[in-house]
C-alpha cells in the first residue's frame, strides 16, 4: 500500500515538472476544482455574488437570465446568465475580475465585496464554464472565458507552468442574451456586464420553471431591504420584495388575508472603538410576532403543507435571528448564547442588521453566507434587552395559541389536538395486523356501541335508535374520541370501544376533572397533555385480554379513590408559585 502510494506521488510530481510547475502558493487545476465545493448552500445564493456585483457597479436593474426550457437534462446546451446595467470594466479589469482576489475594491467597507472572490467562485459552483462580458459607456463588449475542463488539459498553462487567464477579447453577447436584452431591455444595454455560465451541473433546481420560482423566491428576501435601490428580475419578471418579518406594507405576502404580524419596538446598538471611544457602527434590530394561523389558509388549522398561504416557507426557511449586512440579508443563525430556538419561534421574528466596518465582529465568510458573531456582541444584544423582548414575543404568541386552542375546543365537531396527536401516533407505530385482536376489538366495538347507545337513550328519554344514530355520527371517521361525563362516585376517567373509535370518557364529577383538567391554571396545553395521558393507558386496556382489562378497570377504580382524597388534602395546602413566575418558567421552558 504504502509502495503504491509513493509510487503515484513521484508520478504527479515528475508530472508537475513536465509542466515546469513552480511550487506557488496553490496547485491551479486542483484550486480551481477545490473551490467549486466553496459552500454556497443553493444556486440562490451563488447568484447573490453576482447580484452584489451589479449593485456596487450602480446597477439600477439586474436580470437573471435562464437560457433553457423544460427540464436540464433534456437541453442540448441549458445556459444561465446574470445581467447589469452598472458601469462595466475595462478589457484588463474583465481578466482581473476573473482571477480570485482580482478586485480594486480589496477590503472596501462601503458596499458588499471585499475579497474578490465572489464572481470566479459563484460562477464555476453552478458550471464547468463561464464568460464575462463587459462594456463601459461609449466602448465595446470584450470578454475573457474559463473553462475548467480547459484548464485540466493544460490549456492555461504557460511554459513557466503557471495558469494564465487568457487575454480579452472582442466579442458579442450569446445569442439568447441578446434575445433577452430586446425583449424585456427594449433592446438597451449601453453599458455593464453580463455573466454567462454554462456546462452547468449543479444547479439546485433541475427545471427553468423550479427554478425561476426558487429565485424569485430568495432574491425577494435577501434584498429587501434594497428594494428602493435597484430591482432584480429572473426572466424578465420582476422580484417582488418580502420582508421576513411581515412588517412592510406593500411588501409579498403583507397584506394576503386580514392578519397582521405585530412589531415590537425596535432596538439601537452603538458600537465603539475600545481605543478611541469614538462611534464605529450602529446595529439596529427589529422584532415581530405573528399568531399560529398566521400562515394558514384555513384560520381555524395550524398551517401545514396543504394548508398554508405562502407565508409559511419564509417563517421556516428563516427561523433564528436573521443577520444583515448593510441591508443584505447574510445569515440565518439558530445557535446562540442567548436563547435555545424550539418549532414555534417560527412565529416571532428577529432581524439584525450591521454595517460593514463591523465585520470584524461577525466574522463574515468569504461566500457572505455566514456570520460566527463574536461574544461580544452577544452581550451588547442581551445588554440591550433581546432577551427579554424574545421572551415578550414567546408570551404574546403562547397567549395567542392558548386563545385559539380554546376556541377549537368549543367547536363542535372540531377534533381535539390530543385527538389528533394520538391518530398521528397511530400511524406512526403502526404494527403488524393481529387477526385475533382485530376480530376482539370489532366485537368490543359492537358491544360499546349498544352498551353506551343504551345508556344515553336512558340518560336522555331518546328512541334507543335515534341515540344509536347519533353517537354513530359522532364517531365516525375518528380513531380516538374525548368526550365528558358526570357520574358522581365513579372512576375519573373510563374508556369505551365504540365500534372503529377508542373514547376516552372525563368525568366532570371529578376532583381531576374540577381542579387539574379544567382547573383554575389549566390551559388548552395542559388538556391535551393529560388526555394524551389517559388515551394512552386507555389505548392499552382496549386491546388487553379479557382478563387484564378487568384488572385495569380494578386499578382505575382504586387510582381514582385515592386521587380524591389526594387532591382533597392537595387543596388545603398553602404556597404555589404565583401567575407571573409561572408565565416567566413557561416562557424559559419554551
Amino acid at each position: 500500500m504504502a509502495t503504491s502510494s509513493l509510487q503515484q506521488q513521484k508520478k504527479y510530481v515528475a508530472k508537475l515538472k513536465q509542466r515546469q510547475f513552480n511550487f506557488g502558493l496553490t496547485v491551479g487545476d486542483a484550486f480551481v476544482r477545490g473551490i467549486r465545493d466553496i459552500g454556497y448552500k443553493h444556486t440562490g445564493t451563488a447568484l447573490d455574488e453576482q447580484i452584489d456585483n451589479g449593485y456596487q457597479a450602480n446597477a439600477d436593474q439586474v436580470h437573471v437570465v435562464l437560457g433553457f426550457d423544460g427540464r436540464l437534462s433534456n437541453n442540448k446546451h441549458p445556459k444561465l446568465a446574470v445581467i447589469d446595467n452598472g458601469h462595466g470594466m475595462e478589457p484588463d479589469m474583465i481578466r482581473a475580475a476573473v482571477t480570485w482576489g482580482g478586485t480594486h475594491r480589496e477590503n472596501d467597507r462601503s458596499g458588499f465585496g471585499r475579497y474578490g472572490y465572489g464572481l470566479p467562485s459563484s460562477a464555476i459552483s453552478q458550471g464547468r464554464r463561464y464568460t464575462v462580458y463587459s462594456k463601459v459607456e461609449g466602448g465595446g463588449i470584450h470578454a475573457v472565458t474559463i473553462d475548467l475542463d480547459e484548464i485540466a488539459n493544460g490549456d492555461y498553462t504557460d511554459e513557466r507552468g503557471h495558469i494564465v487567464v487568457p487575454e480579452p477579447y472582442e466579442g458579442q453577447l450569446p445569442s439568447f442574451v441578446r434575445d433577452y436584452i430586446e425583449t424585456h431591455m427594449g433592446g438597451n444595454w449601453p453599458h455593464g456586464t453580463v455573466v454567462e455560465m454554462e456546462k452547468l451541473d449543479k444547479l439546485t433546481r433541475t427545471t427553468s420553471n423550479g427554478l425561476h420560482g426558487f429565485l424569485m423566491d430568495h432574491f425577494g428576501v435577501i434584498y429587501h431591504k434594497l428594494r428602493g435601490d435597484f430591482e432584480v428580475l429572473v426572466n424578465g419578471e420582476r422580484v417582488e420584495a418580502t420582508d421576513p418579518l411581515f412588517l412592510t406594507p406593500g411588501y409579498r405576502y403583507y397584506d394576503i388575508d386580514e392578519l397582521r404580524a405585530e412589531e415590537l419596538p425596535s432596538i439601537t446598538i452603538d458600537v465603539k472603538d475600545p481605543d478611541t471611544k469614538k462611534l464605529r457602527g450602529k446595529i439596529d434590530v427589529r422584532m415581530s410576532w405573528m399568531p399560529p394561523n398566521f400562515a394558514s389558509l384555513d384560520k381555524t388549522r395550524p398551517a401545514t403543507r396543504k394548508n398554508d398561504n405562502g407565508r409559511f416557507r419564509i417563517l421556516d426557511e428563516y427561523n433564528g435571528f436573521i443577520f444583515s449586512r448593510n441591508g443584505r440579508i447574510i445569515d440565518v443563525v439558530t445557535r446562540n448564547p442567548i436563547t435555545v430556538l424550539q418549532n414555534n419561534d417560527h412565529y416571532i421574528k428577529v432581524e439584525i442588521d450591521f454595517p460593514a466596518v463591523l465585520d470584524e465582529h461577525f466574522n463574515i465568510s468569504t461566500s457572505k453566507q455566514r456570520v460566527d458573531v463574536s461574544e461580544v456582541i452577544w452581550g451588547r444584544l442581551r445588554e440591550a434587552g433581546l432577551e427579554t423582548a424574545i421572551r415578550q414575543l414567546r408570551k404574546k404568541w403562547r397567549e395567542k395559541n392558548s386563545e385559539m386552542k380554546e376556541q377549537r375546543e368549543r367547536n363542535e365537531g372540531e377534533k381535539r389536538a390530543s385527538e389528533e396527536a394520538m391518530e398521528q401516533t397511530a400511524a406512526l407505530t403502526a404494527s403488524k395486523p393481529d387477526r385475533g385482536g382485530e376480530e376482539r376489538r370489532q366485537q368490543r366495538g359492537k358491544e360499546g356501541l349498544d352498551r353506551e347507545a343504551a345508556r344515553r337513550a336512558q340518560e336522555t328519554g331518546q328512541d334507543p335508535a335515534t341515540a344509536r344514530q347519533e353517537l354513530e355520527l359522532a364517531v365516525t371517521g375518528r380513531a380516538y374520541k374525548v368526550e365528558f361525563d358526570y357520574l358522581p362516585g365513579a372512576p375519573f376517567f373510563r374508556v369505551e370501544q365504540i365500534g372503529g373509535t377508542k373514547c376516552l370518557f372525563i368525568n366532570k364529577a371529578s376532583r381531576f376533572f374540577n381542579e387539574v383538567h379544567s382547573g383554575p391554571k389549566s390551559t388548552p396545553e395542559v388538556r391535551a397533555a393529560l388526555e394524551l395521558l389517559l388515551l394512552s393507558i386507555g389505548d392499552r386496556m382496549l386491546d388487553v385480554q379479557d382478563e387484564k382489562r378487568d384488572w385495569y378497570q380494578f386499578e382505575v377504580g382504586a387510582w381514582s379513590r385515592k386521587m380524591e382524597v389526594a387532591l382533597g388534602q392537595l387543596g388545603q395546602q398553602d404556597g404555589g408559585a404565583d401567575d407571573d413566575d409561572d408565565d416567566e418558567s413557561r416562557s424559559e421552558a419554551a
